[in-house]
């Protein structure tokens, strides 16, 4: 999710800024952390960057436009909804291995936005849930998926993948996809 956009310098600050909101939260890192972790004055920062909000937009921003890309083409594709999930599964998988600390501000910091991009961040979170509860209805309506309720099932499936970004470390990409594709496809199978 790197931003073509920014100066090397600028992207060296947002990927530690990511690191040390992953370690620290949002609200108790501090500019002077930022800069001593980057090896500049706080005041040289600001050279580089508006504020830690900002900071905070550049990390959340490109993850969120990432999931609705990817969800767009899965939830459009002309594939069984049990092979819609494990694109999902993979989609996820694939952020949190490339971008372990930002994908895990993406999923805990980003109540810290403000203003339009909390509004813009929090429909584009909606419409991905949205789809993703559709995927899992026509895998019930047609008979390849058993459930009750589709809001438990959802949660209980992003809460597996939310928790991939912590188990990087641990294991494979391709093992972790397996275990919990298989998994969450056995569980939802008829």
């Amino acid at each position: 999710m790197t931003n073509t956009l920014n100066s090397p310098k600028k992207q060296v600050i947002i990927e530690t800024a990511a690191e040390l909101f992953r370690e620290k939260g949002f609200s108790a890192t501090s500019i002077r952390d930022l800069a001593a972790r980057v090896g500049l004055e706080p005041s040289s920062i600001y050279s580089h960057i508006k504020s830690k909000e900002e900071l905070l937009v550049e990390i959340c921003m490109p993850f969120a436009q990432y999931f609705t890309d990817g969800m767009h083409e899965i939830f459009t594709s002309d594939v069984s909804p049990k092979k819609k999930l494990r694109e999902l599964i993979k989609l996820h998988l694939n952020a949190a291995y490339d971008h372990p600390a930002s994908v895990t501000v993406f999923n805990d910091e980003w109540r810290f936005l403000a203003g339009d991009q909390l509004s813009h961040f929090l429909e584009m979170r909606k419409e991905y849930e949205k789809k993703f509860k559709r995927i899992l209805s026509e895998g019930k309506k047609s008979g390849k998926f058993e459930f009750e309720n589709v809001d438990i099932v959802f949660s209980m499936i992003i809460k597996t993948l939310n928790w991939s970004h912590d188990a990087v470390n641990k294991y494979k990409k391709m093992e972790l996809d397996e275990h919990i594709s298989t998994l969450l496809i056995k569980a939802l199978s008829r």
